[in-house]
């Protein structure tokens, strides 16, 4: 390998489990967050980096345990008093550089492996939805 460091990459999936959320959150919070734009591939899947999986963690916080509004935590993540906001501004302008130069998964996992997790993912993702609009 070379020698620069590695950055870890996550899929939407292994995103929202890491931060104990669902992926459907996730596709909701980056309408939401200008903050948080995913890497995408150009078949249009996201992914993630720490510096994502950082501020996921953060507007959770935000919204789960400080019990603020959507409009309350992008205010709070946009003031120059939250430490955590601003360290996430040029995480999108990073995008391309990132997909060409990290690999997309471990070497560990084969491409069939991926394919099924992705398979199951969507399916699982939609059941939910369905679910909800029962």
């Amino acid at each position: 390998m070379s020698g620069q460091s590695e950055e870890k990459i996550y899929k939407i999936g292994q995103a929202a489990k890491l931060v104990g959320l669902k992926s459907y959150v996730l596709r909701f919070w980056e309408g939401e967050f200008e903050q948080l734009e995913p890497i995408r591939t150009e078949s249009g899947q996201r992914l993630y980096n720490d510096g994502h999986i950082a501020l996921i963690s953060r507007i959770k916080t935000l919204l789960h345990d400080e019990g603020l509004t959507i409009e309350g935590a992008r205010k709070r993540l946009d003031s120059p008093d939250d430490g955590a906001g601003n360290v996430f501004q040029d995480t999108g302008s990073l995008a391309s550089d990132v997909v060409s130069q990290m690999p997309l998964f471990s070497h560990e996992e084969s491409k069939d492996a991926l394919d099924k997790d992705v398979l199951r993912e969507i399916r699982d993702e939609l059941l939910e939805i369905k679910d909800l609009l029962k």
